[in-house]
């Protein structure tokens, strides 16, 4: 007997992957690779920004004036009085720095070149403004001070520069004016000669070449940026998307094994009209191919299975419709017989027939007409492909799905069926659940198809829950329509 499996004690798939860690590099690989159409996307959706922006942005200029600020002190010796310059102090630099950018220098600046109207808020305005274009700072160790303006013209700028040097020069002389007012006038001649000092080193002059940030180095890292956005992304959809893309994915979560990979396989419709229905051509005229040597290992697998008297007959089903299971089933079947073994087909779809119809069997008599006991004699009602020999019942008079197609007559079909190794019948999908349940009354195995990437591993478990006897019954499935990413086929690791 086929060993039961309670389907609570089957594992569930929790993680991206079955037995690496959460951020497994391999798998960071395999979803960068499927993801790959989004870090190009996010690539050249910056860089193309990036490009309108440098295109459209205002041209900037900066302009710069250099002061030689000195700290003068009045030293006496004896009768003599003379001018020294006082020992480095690393306050002294960074205090005229503050008061170049000091409010009351830049409204004098402002006041002078007119670059607000009188009332407060516009001065408010102005003056963030100003200190907006405007950049002080110290050159090296020296006592040199550099004033930057930068504008959208050469000319504003250097004027800006400029004025804010003789604005501060004009407020230290203003000051020392005011310390010396209660002084001796021998005293006060010399005391206005004290103090800091500045000197223009070099005037700022209209600029030629932009300050603007160079355009290939914006549109470079915008590019950059988008790309990682693009990979950020395609790894949040690879850890949110839990349907299924790897064999070991759909092992853990069915708990039985995966046979293989089947990738998206299209109707061949010549061999149709050399005398082969393209359902039969899929696979089997493709020796070699990964879907063949799928078909193969599934094969291996239940032909011994087949050989005991406990399993005579097997349905495919698959978790939700239209997830390929018919042209499985039929390939299926077909490689069986291949093999040596005699192989019945049966399309038991009550709802949509597509076996028959595909095989264009759809109006003959068949499984109903045997069922509902219009035909007695099984043997009338099946059907030999001339081309490949796989003896096939159709489904019978479409539209009917008779409640009692799983009842007691499906027992008399399957004791006249007994010349065949095997029965294999195209069931419809688990969410037909109440004649899934039904049908493992008279079926002794099961083999599950899952389109990848299109049923979430929770979903399936829930399916399976909905049909335990199928689910106990599992003896394999296959993971279909999984292609592999031709432009990777170079890493067959992580691109599968």
């Amino acid at each position: 007997m086929l060993e039961s499996r309670h389907p609570k004690e089957l594992p569930i798939q929790q993680g991206v992957a079955s037995d690496a860690s959460l951020y497994d590099w391999r798998w960071m690989i395999r979803s960068a690779l499927k993801g790959f159409w989004l870090i190009l996307a996010g690539g050249v959706l910056c860089g193309a920004l990036a490009v309108a922006y440098v295109s459209l942005r205002p041209a900037l200029y900066t302009a710069s004036a250099v002061l030689n600020i000195t700290n003068l002190r009045l030293t006496t010796s004896g009768e003599d009085a003379f001018f020294t310059e006082s020992q480095f102090d690393p306050t002294f630099l960074e205090t005229q720095i503050e008061t170049i950018g000091s409010t009351p220098v830049l409204s004098n600046v402002i006041q002078t070149l007119k670059l607000g109207q009188p009332d407060a808020l516009d001065q408010q305005g102005a003056l963030k403004a100003l200190r907006g274009g405007l950049a002080i700072q110290r050159l090296g160790q020296s006592n040199l001070v550099e004033i930057r303006y930068t504008s959208g013209t050469p000319q504003h700028a250097a004027t800006v520069a400029n004025e804010v040097a003789r604005a501060y020069m004009a407020k230290q002389e203003s000051d020392r004016a005011e310390a010396v007012q209660s002084a001796s006038g021998w005293l006060r001649d010399r005391l206005r000669e004290a103090g800091p000092k500045a000197q223009v080193m070099s005037a700022a002059t209209p600029p030629v070449d932009k300050s603007n940030p160079r355009g290939l180095v914006i549109i470079a890292l915008a590019g950059i940026v988008g790309g990682a956005a693009g990979f950020v992304a395609a790894l949040t959809l690879a850890f949110l998307d839990r349907s299924f893309r790897r064999t070991d994915q759909l092992t853990s979560t069915v708990g039985v094994e995966c046979f293989g990979v089947i990738p998206n396989v299209q109707h061949d419709h010549a061999s149709s009209k050399q005398g082969s229905p393209a359902l039969l051509s899929e696979i089997a005229r493709r020796p070699g191919t990964p879907e063949w040597q799928t078909l193969r290992l599934a094969s291996v697998a239940i032909l011994p299975l087949a050989a005991t008297p406990h399993m005579r007959s097997l349905g495919v089903t698959s978790a939700l419709p239209g997830e390929g299971k018919t042209v499985l089933a039929a390939n299926l079947a077909l490689h069986i017989a291949q093999m040596g073994k005699r192989a019945l087909l049966v399309d038991a779809q009550s709802y949509r027939p597509e076996l028959s119809k595909s095989m264009e069997y759809a109006n003959r008599r068949g499984l109903v007409d045997y069922i509902e006991g219009r035909e007695s004699d099984l043997k009338a009602l099946i059907v030999q492909d001339t081309r490949t020999g796989l003896d096939t019942l159709p489904y019978g008079q479409a539209g009917k799905a008779p409640g009692m197609l799983w009842a007691g007559r499906m027992e008399h079909l399957l004791n006249q069926a007994a010349a065949y190794d095997l029965v294999v019948f195209d069931l419809p999908a688990l969410d037909a659940a109440g004649d899934l349940r039904a049908s493992a009354r008279f079926i002794d195995s099961f083999v599950l198809v899952v389109e990848a990437g299109r049923v979430s591993d929770e979903a399936l478990s829930v399916a399976l829950s909905a049909t335990p006897p199928v689910w106990e019954k599992l003896v394999g499935s296959i993971l279909n329509r999984c292609d592999p990413q031709p432009v990777f086929k170079w890493l067959p690791t992580f691109g599968r």
